[in-house]
């Protein structure tokens, strides 16, 4: 009986080693191949404004957000010890989301729960993609009953570099 927990605990451990070796949140952006996203970025209309910052020596990605007289502020950083890399903002009406980065038709997607003042959650998926080097499209999903985004349900924006 020790022996098979022996082994089961050093399967557990094998398995989980090369996740307890992750990078730090620079080389996951970097190996990734997302680095083109950090800037500022604003919607084709002028209405809707998006930035990327690295900050406290590359450990964090600092998102702003602002459309009309909403602003949103969040932060991005890498799970200790793992690959996954957590994202958590707030509003200035109140409004909290969290979520992790992921990948959906092979381009950087956010996942996230928003969650209102009154309690009433909705989960998204943001999709950003890259066109070219001064223009990205990023597409709203609403996520479906199975947990993945419903392309059904969707929007977009085309944003442009101006940083």
């Amino acid at each position: 009986m020790k022996t098979a927990a022996f082994l089961l605990a050093l399967f557990c451990l094998t398995t989980a080693a090369p996740t307890l070796r992750a990078g730090s949140l620079s080389e996951i952006v970097s190996s990734a191949g997302t680095e083109w996203m950090m800037g500022k970025w604003t919607s084709e209309d002028g209405n809707i404004t998006l930035s990327y910052t690295w900050k406290l020596n590359k450990n964090a990605v600092a998102m702003a957000f602002q459309m009309g007289d909403r602003e949103s502020e969040g932060m991005s950083v890498l799970k200790p010890g793992s690959d996954e890399v957590v994202y958590g903002s707030v509003d200035n009406e109140g409004t909290v989301s969290s979520g992790k980065w992921g990948e959906f038709n092979s381009n950087p997607t956010l996942f996230t729960t928003t969650t209102k003042q009154d309690g009433t959650a909705r989960k998204m998926a943001i999709e950003h993609i890259k066109t070219d080097a001064g223009t990205m499209t990023v597409k709203l999903y609403a996520i479906g009953d199975d947990g993945k985004p419903d392309e059904s349900q969707s929007g977009s924006v085309i944003f442009k570099k101006s940083q």
